[in-house]
């Protein structure tokens, strides 16, 4: 049980650590990592939409991390539990938690991403409630 939940927390710390570094890029590419807190952030730029055209390099790479991590995240949950109901209020919560994070560290936190994270979630779900039949 300890181990379970270590390894949950582990995989928390990692998406904690690729959700609020400065530089995401820098991170991919030097494995450097900053902080830098901003006390107010504008939250109303976690409802933007239009910077989603914004492709750059990493913008499929991002993105699966995103859907996988959250998927990684609902399973390793779902194994310290054994509750579907638990595993995905955990995780869905820890999507809006970091996106909403991310604006006080100077990220661009968005409700798509979230989103995407949930579709990781659910496809976890999905996978282990039709294997269970």
């Amino acid at each position: 049980m300890k181990g379970k939940l270590l390894l949950v927390i582990i995989w928390g710390l990692f998406l904690g650590l690729h959700t609020w570094t400065d530089n995401l890029d820098a991170l991919l590419s030097n494995q450097s990592v900053s902080f830098t807190w901003v006390p107010k952030p504008h939250f109303i730029e976690f409802f933007y939409l239009t910077d989603i055209a914004l492709i750059h390099q990493y913008f499929i790479m991002v993105k699966l991390g995103h859907f996988l991590g959250f998927a990684i995240m609902d399973l390793l949950v779902y194994n310290l539990t054994r509750s579907h109901r638990n595993a995905v209020a955990v995780s869905v919560a820890l999507a809006f938690f970091t996106e909403i994070l991310q604006l006080f560290f100077g990220r661009d936190g968005r409700l798509y991403d979230v989103i995407i994270d949930c579709l990781g979630v659910w496809m976890v779900y999905a996978l282990l409630t039709k294997w269970k039949r």
